[in-house]
């Protein structure tokens, strides 16, 4: 087996990873990115063509990190000259008398994020395609909107090459066995080479237990059913007419369901966000049940009918790796300088993941964010100071 030593390693090349080796290249820094699937693969949490991206969150902590975030994502923009920034609006509603839309409402007010509060009976006549009860809490943000997901990991990964050059590698479909941390330096061990590193960054998702067994926070892996409704009539569902949306209730396990609008092709996304039952992230199940189809027409039928009844001509699973309250896990591994753990997001870290590419590199390289900067806000991510 072949050794070899070199500055810094990523293990994991989705959203954090492709973020952080991106934003070290930049710094001139030499980067060896690690993945065990090819490039592009559907098997984590990266992949597929939009995610939602909005200020409008009812924790604080998140609210105040939002601007950074989209700065971020307009800096990778200018940087690429391409847009991966897709502006829809966005609308986050719940029933009345829940505090959700009140805490999303001051929070964006906090920010200085223009929106507007309403309730469901007028919302419906701003936007008749939803049908969402009258006396819901309805808050709109016009700045809310889309990521182009697939592309801005691509993207990422590219620019990564392009800035370190040589200095860059990249190995797909390469498993990772195990990482010793018995000497000074981390060392990772593929089925071909044994890597010494100044500087370990693990963003490998639901993988993170099995590389790092040690790690002492409860991560739990959940597979989530993503389905894409077809209506017979797209016109008001297109972008520019139909708002990503968030609604969040108040039931039977506080039911939690977003949407966007259909982009490069695909239908109308609707999924319900939920932190299911453990899964093995190694066994591949694209199954999705006729129950959770039905969960989700359920909703649609009491808030956006005329597509409650489309057909479904795409279904997507993917994971989420669940940290305590889902909050994120970013942190130095406990008694490590040299090691670094990041990307269990809990479902909705993609929006933040540019941003955090560039602390981890502050991270790792001792810069400004070094201690932890901005994600200091975070109310969780405490990993060498368990709660």
């Amino acid at each position: 087996m072949q050794s070899i030593a070199t500055r810094n390693v990523i293990i994991g090349a989705g959203a954090m990873g492709s973020a952080a080796a991106y934003r070290l290249a930049r710094r001139g820094e030499p980067v060896l990115l690690i993945e065990q699937f090819p490039l592009g693969h559907d098997r984590g949490s990266s992949h597929g063509a939009a995610r939602i991206t909005r200020h409008s969150y009812a924790d604080p902590s998140y609210a105040r990190l939002m601007p950074a975030a989209f700065q971020a994502w307009k800096e990778l923009e200018a940087d690429a000259g391409q847009s991966v920034y897709i502006r829809t609006g966005g609308v986050s509603f719940s029933p009345a008398g829940f505090d959700y839309g009140a805490c999303v409402a001051a929070n964006l007010e906090s920010v200085g994020v223009p929106h507007r509060r309403m309730t469901g009976a007028d919302w419906n006549r701003v936007n008749p395609i939803f049908s969402v009860p009258a006396t819901h809490d309805v808050v709109f943000e016009p700045d809310a909107g889309m990521l182009a997901a697939a592309r801005a990991v691509a993207l990422q990964l590219e620019l990564a090459r392009t800035h370190g050059g040589e200095k860059t590698q990249v190995m797909p479909s390469t498993p990772v066995r195990r990482i010793d941390l018995d000497g000074t330096r981390p060392v990772v061990v593929t089925d071909s080479l044994t890597i010494a590193t100044d500087r370990l960054i693990v963003t490998a998702g639901a993988w993170v237990k099995h590389l790092l067994p040690r790690l002492p926070i409860p991560l739990v892996a959940t597979r989530q059913q993503v389905l894409y409704f077809r209506p017979s009539d797209p016109a008001p569902f297109r972008i520019g007419r139909f708002p990503v949306f968030i609604f969040k209730g108040s039931g039977e396990d506080e039911a939690f369901f977003y949407g966007m609008p259909g982009f490069l092709g695909t239908g109308i996304k609707v999924a319900r966000h939920f932190v299911g039952p453990e899964t093995d992230p190694d066994v591949e199940d694209r199954t999705v049940a006729d129950a959770y189809c039905e969960i989700v027409r359920g909703f649609l039928r009491n808030h956006i009918p005329a597509l409650a009844g489309a057909p479904i001509d795409l279904t997507e699973t993917c994971l989420y790796t669940v940290a305590p309250d889902e909050h994120f896990l970013v942190d130095f591994l406990p008694g490590r300088s040299d090691v670094i753990v990041a990307s269990p997001c809990s479902g909705h870290g993609f929006k933040f993941s540019c941003l955090i590419g560039q602390v981890l590199a502050d991270m790792a390289t001792g810069g400004p964010g070094h201690e932890r900067g901005e994600l200091d806000l975070l109310p969780a991510w405490k990993l060498a100071r368990p709660s």
